[in-house]
């Protein structure tokens, strides 16, 4: 999915989402557009920042693994 983000020198651009993770840590995108709103990196919350989550995880599947000897 494209998204629109604004550089730290205040040009506009169009980036993959993947890339936002990158962008964000290295700097180099002050803001991003999300689907109803731009969202500032220095004072909204974005990935990877906010605090701890304190509840279920719900991006890995739940499945058990077999200890030694169990098939």
């Amino acid at each position: 999915m494209l998204v629109m983000v604004r550089y730290a020198d205040e040009e506009y651009g169009i980036v993959e989402d993947y890339c936002l993770d990158y962008l964000i840590a290295t700097g180099k995108i002050v803001e991003f557009a999300r689907s109803n709103e731009w969202v500032s990196i220095e004072s909204d919350r974005v990935r990877g920042s906010g605090g701890i989550y304190d509840g279920p995880e719900r991006r890995k599947p739940n499945i058990p693994i077999p200890e030694a000897g169990e098939a």
